[in-house]
């Protein structure tokens, strides 16, 4: 049975990830801590933070710091708690001045209600909040929603919904100005899409300072990073490892990454790929195995299942089984009751099993050839079919009448549309021409010309995609992590630098490889590099300017790309 988030195992939900030791110590002994008086540590797990700030904080009392510390950890793990509590009882050298508690609690309920952290910090808040949060746990489901209006949005921006995200949010609020934030987080918050409201939210309210991490622990090889924020107030500086990121070029890109360089930047200086495209992700089935078909090398497909449609009675019980975090609106239950009541029924999917499969001779009116990702370029045949009878009758009323996570249909407008396909994790665009016709799996992200825009502009922009520069500028700047959504295409710089002849020799060649790979020849990343494309896109010089069409740079040698291969 398929767990709902929440449900999962306890480590799993939690996003736990202990902080070994002796990292703990080397970030705390890296900070200014002496003037610190009211510490939070708001996911403590078994107490390393806690110890090695009592360590650094006793220290410093002894050697005659004026003032009581009060340093509080936050744990809603109960084992951790005691081991935490112990840790800290073990040690008799803090000084009279040093306070210590340990909360067992659900740091997310404790700043909703504000009242314990209120009178620990004060008024003006805390000066330094420190620790390792968790990354990919889940949320309490019964205070989500107010988490999320809370802290899903900042200065305008949303911010994800991610357990990490949401507690630098929350302690940005509770720390004073002037105060620090250190954090060990997941590296996403580099350049991901999703992390550009967080990262816009650091960025405005004060200085930054990330630090690649390297090894964490046994648990995780996960890339990590340190987070070091003072909050200001204002908009403050950014850096990397003590370089610092200029701010205009971190501007210039539209997902505020953190990744950008000057070279770089001048990519940004003109139009973005999704002036002329829209990309889009494809549906989820909820079950490939009951709609989705392999096809074998006789074009044929076995079909396993009879499907048939039913009338079934509408319950509040069965939508409550299958809505989000079992919620359902007022509004929505009233309405649901009142069909219950009236006996109305809804239309369902049912799936048989056959005895024997069916042999199903391709082309069959019944089956669309389905985008399934794979790692080909420039050109792939259709591996699998989807029973799509009816226009996709069967898939969507499953979808339909599903749980709440089937019942959106992503992308369907484009379904059946040309345009360019590439696999959704992946370490670089293994991008291919997708012909007329498919129906689009959520495994591998498709972009769509826009209205008005031609279509050589498919073949064009698919050059684009597999030069080493397009790449690195994908890797360093849009997303650096082994996925590739849709959106991280259309925020691609497009390649306003190349002039009209240069343009047309692309179009030209790009269209002949893809009809080789259609008829049957092998293609490689060693084949596109020596075929031209990096040299015929080129780069743009610091003295290129941005223009609608074409760029102004001087025009390079034209290279044919299948002379050149051959």
């Amino acid at each position: 049975m398929r767990l709902r988030k929440h449900e999962r195992e306890s480590k799993r939900q939690r996003g736990q990830f202990m902080t070994p030791p002796p990292l703990a110590r080397r970030i705390v002994s890296g900070l200014p801590i002496e003037s610190a008086t009211r510490i939070l540590e708001p996911s403590c797990g078994d107490g390393s933070f806690i110890s090695a700030i009592v360590d650094r904080v006793s220290t410093a009392s002894t050697g005659g710091r004026i003032g009581e510390v009060k340093i509080v950890g936050v744990e809603v793990d109960p084992v951790l708690v005691q081991k935490s509590r112990a840790l800290v009882q073990d040690q008799d050298a803090w000084g009279d001045s040093v306070r210590v508690e340990v909360m067992h609690a659900d740091f997310f309920r404790e700043y909703l209600s504000r009242v314990a952290f209120g009178s620990i910090a004060g008024h003006d808040g805390f000066d330094l909040i420190i620790g390792n949060p968790p990354f990919g746990g889940t949320f309490d489901h019964t205070i989500e929603d107010a988490l999320d209006a809370r802290l899903g949005k900042r200065l305008g921006k949303k911010i994800k919904k991610e357990t990490y995200a949401f507690f630098i949010v929350a302690c940005i609020d509770l720390l004073r100005v002037g105060g620090r934030l250190t954090f060990i987080c997941s590296d996403t918050l580099r350049t991901i899409p999703t992390m550009m409201g967080l990262r816009y939210l650091l960025m405005e309210l004060g200085d930054v300072e990330l630090r690649d991490l390297g090894a964490f622990s046994e648990e995780t090889d996960y890339p990590m990073v340190v987070l070091d924020f003072v909050k200001k107030g204002r908009p403050g500086l950014v850096s990397r490892n003590a370089q610092t990121i200029d701010g205009g070029a971190i501007r210039s890109t539209p997902n505020r990454s953190w990744g950008i360089t000057p070279e770089l930047s001048r990519l940004f200086s003109g139009p973005l790929l999704g002036d002329r495209f829209i990309a889009s992700s494809g549906m989820t089935t909820g079950k490939n195995a009951l709609f989705v078909r392999e096809v074998n090398g006789r074009r044929q497909l076995l079909e396993p299942y009879r499907f048939e449609f039913y009338d079934a009675l509408v319950t509040l019980d069965y939508e409550l089984a299958r809505a989000r975090l079992g919620k359902i609106s007022t509004k929505r239950r009233r309405e649901l009751r009142a069909a219950e009541t009236k006996g109305e029924t809804e239309r369902r999917l049912g799936v048989t099993p056959r005895r024997e499969p069916l042999t199903v001779q391709l082309p069959d009116p019944r089956y669309r050839p389905y985008n399934k990702a794979n790692n080909q370029l420039l050109f792939a045949h259709p591996t699998h079919y989807i029973y799509w009878e009816d226009e996709g009758d069967a898939v969507l009323t499953y979808k339909r009448t599903g749980n709440w996570y089937l019942r959106g249909v992503g992308g369907q407008p484009y379904f059946g549309r040309e345009g360019i396909t590439w696999p959704l994790v992946s370490t670089r665009f293994n991008a291919r021409y997708m012909p007329p016709g498919y129906i689009l799996d959520s495994g591998a992200p498709c972009a769509f010309v826009r209205e008005g825009v031609g279509r050589d502009e498919i073949f064009f922009v698919l050059g684009w995609l597999l030069t080493d520069l397009a790449n690195r500028v994908l890797k360093t700047v849009i997303n650096h992590t082994r996925n590739i959504q849709s959106k991280d295409f259309e925020r691609m710089p497009y390649p306003w630098w190349v002039d009209a002849g240069r343009r047309i020799a692309i179009i030209e060649n790009v269209k002949a490889v893809v009809a080789e790979v259609a008829g049957g020849r092998a293609w490689t990343w060693r084949d596109i590099r020596t075929s031209g494309l990096n040299e015929m896109f080129g780069a743009p010089s610091p003295r290129d300017v941005p223009q609608e069409s074409g760029g102004v740079s001087t025009p390079k040698r034209q290279i044919d790309l299948l002379a050149v291969a051959e």
